[in-house]
């Protein structure tokens, strides 16, 4: 039996947030988040806690999934789709395989060039995990802003929570470790104008930097 992964659902719908927004895409919601066991303060605004229970959703093996997908972009969300760093692997080297194009969302404290797996157990254990074509997006967390050493040089787009702790400089240190990343603000919308002015003043600070809001909400779609 080949590798499988815990998967809470599997729909179509427009990216909501960053520099896709507006953009079709298969979207590939997977199961387990470490931010609760980390610590990480996300957990008072998460508005995906389905997906926190490793155990929650079905187990699909990688064909099923990628027989579900049509549109010509895939992205892989959660939780922290790392957390099944392995199957995560396989599944993107099928999705390569069929020309899509994978948008992966993570909050970064996963190493991505560390292997969980075998080449026995795994044929694509230890293999490249990104292909030219993919998109990154790394989401660090408070209090820590962890991003795990592997990220270097991996990251397309830093999106960063305007919430209550999230200050300039913070911002400007991890612009600084990921050049190369496009640098996304996003209010946090329960701290309401607040976080709205917060994000309008960072982005007109840094002209380089984008200010990114919750499309699909607004629209009222997935």
């Amino acid at each position: 039996m080949g590798t499988t992964l815990r998967v809470i659902e599997i729909f179509e719908s427009l990216q909501g947030e960053g520099h896709w927004t507006g953009t079709p895409m298969t979207f590939v919601r997977l199961a387990g988040c470490n931010a609760p066991a980390l610590g990480l303060e996300c957990v008072s605004w998460c508005d995906t806690r389905e997906s926190w229970d490793a155990e929650s959703g079905v187990e699909m093996g990688v064909a099923a999934i990628i027989n579900q997908v049509y549109l010509p972009r895939l992205c892989l969300t959660g939780g922290e789709p790392l957390l099944q760093i392995e199957g995560v692997r396989e599944l993107m080297a099928a999705a390569h395989g069929r020309g899509l194009r994978v948008h992966l969302e993570t909050n970064g404290t996963v190493d991505p060039q560390v292997v969980t797996g075998s080449p026995a157990a795994s044929p694509c254990a230890g293999s490249p995990l990104f292909s030219e074509s993919d998109w990154v997006v790394v989401s660090p967390k408070p209090p820590s802003y962890f991003i795990a050493s592997g990220w270097m040089g991996e990251v397309s787009e830093l999106k960063l929570i305007a919430d209550e702790r999230l200050d300039t400089a913070t911002a400007e240190r991890l612009a600084a470790e990921h050049p190369a990343a496009l640098v996304c603000i996003q209010p946090e919308y329960k701290m309401g104008r607040r976080s709205v002015d917060k994000t309008v003043e960072m982005v007109r600070s840094h002209p380089d930097w984008r200010f990114s809001f919750q499309m699909h909400k607004f629209l009222g779609i997935r």
